[in-house]
């Protein structure tokens, strides 16, 4: 009797789980070996910013699938392992403690861990990042009987934590080094906007600005900054971007740049080696170009249509890239590609509830959108706009 085709998939996140779903659900019928080195079946990552930072909702409210789905579909689960090598040509997976697991194919997504500042004081007790479930349980739990609590960083993981302690009755200072909150993005109005909505919160905001040392005597009691400045804290969380976990690629032979290089169905350069979610670089026929992307909607979208590939389906048509972002209950969301894109037309206004900020080329094509309060009607019809490459002024 011949062995089953194995299905192996490294990574433990929204993607992994998603291609599961997907691939099952598409008739896909490998034995599927999970593996992961978190401690928990997959969960998703933006309330780990926001509802259970905030303990709205306990550790099974972010879970992708119900703890039983793995079983009921035929997962082994193989979790708490990590993976050291894969080895493409002998189709075979060197785990930590010298285990090896064989695969016919693979799946990798492993996505990202967080960067640390490289400044002294980081080992401090108080001083912590936020990645994964176990991350925002020790956040939550600090800040508990902390009092101030100093942020550095001004994208999601920085502002969404900053709103988050704030309304938890912390003191809050946010520092970045930018000029506005998601300054990434290039949007003035957006910035603000949201310098308006955090300080009227009570958050103080520090631009232009980095951690130079965090001082304590075992544990934190100050935040010092390049500029001089010294910020009382009890806590403070490092938000200032990924390093994406690829070592295990290490002299593999798979093609990697900026993630792992793959074509449109998510295959590597290696036959039989996919990527899913934060490290996949996949052609965007939207953008016009390769890109990867780091965020939620991504990982949903892409697990999802890889499942669907496995499983011998076309998974039809990639939808126009969105993300968003939830600070102090206001939501505000990007389509498309705003990367070296400026903002050439605005529609609305962000004080009075409804906007969106309109990106284009230097040949007027509409390549992205920043959408605030928008209803799904127009959301939708920005997206097609983009989908299209239509002029700028047809959504202006």
């Amino acid at each position: 009797m011949t062995q089953p085709n194995k299905l192996v998939i490294v990574g433990g996140g929204l993607a992994s789980a998603k291609a599961i779903q997907s691939y099952r659900e598409g008739g896909g019928e490998d034995s599927i070996v999970l593996v992961s080195r978190d401690s928990v079946v997959p969960y998703h990552r933006p309330p780990l910013s926001k509802r259970f930072l905030r303990g709205e909702i306990e550790a099974d409210g972010t879970f992708v699938a119900p703890e039983d789905f793995y079983s009921e579909q035929g997962v082994e689960l193989r979790l708490e392992t990590v993976v050291e090598r894969v080895r493409p040509d002998e189709r075979v997976l060197e785990l930590r403690g010298a285990d090896r697991v064989p695969f016919d194919r693979l799946v990798v997504a492993t996505g990202a861990t967080p960067r640390r500042l490289g400044v002294p004081g980081e080992d401090l007790e108080g001083v912590l990042r936020l990645r994964t479930l176990s991350d925002s349980a020790a956040i939550r739990k600090a800040a508990r009987s902390a009092r101030r609590a100093v942020v550095i960083g001004g994208s999601f993981i920085g502002s969404e934590v900053a709103a988050s302690l704030r309304t938890l009755g912390l003191d809050v200072t946010l520092v970045h080094r930018g000029p506005g909150l998601f300054d990434v993005l290039g949007s003035t109005r957006l910035m603000e906007h949201l310098s308006e909505l955090y300080r009227s919160r009570g958050v103080e905001l520090v631009f232009g600005d980095e951690a130079a040392e965090f001082v304590g005597n075992g544990s934190l009691a100050r935040v010092r900054t390049k500029e001089g400045s010294e910020l009382g804290a009890d806590l403070a969380v490092e938000g200032v971007g990924v390093t994406l976990n690829l070592d295990l690629l290490d002299g593999s032979g798979i093609e990697v740049g900026d993630g792992v290089i793959a074509d449109e169905r998510y295959e590597s350069s290696a036959p039989g080696v996919f990527v899913a979610g934060d490290v996949a670089n996949v052609p965007d026929p939207i953008a016009g170009h390769r890109r990867r992307i780091e965020h939620w909607s991504y990982a949903n979208s892409s697990g999802t249509r890889l499942g669907t590939v496995l499983a011998g389906g076309d998974p039809g048509p990639l939808p126009v890239a969105s993300f968003f972002s939830e600070v102090f209950g206001s939501t505000f969301k990007v389509f498309g590609d705003t990367v070296g894109y400026p903002v050439v037309a605005t529609r609305g206004s962000f004080g009075e509830g409804s906007a969106a900020e309109l990106y284009a080329d230097d040949g007027g094509t509409l390549r992205g959108a920043l959408v605030f309060g928008l209803e799904s009607e127009a959301e939708d019809e920005l997206k097609a706009l983009i989908e299209r490459r239509a002029p700028v002024a047809e959504a202006s």
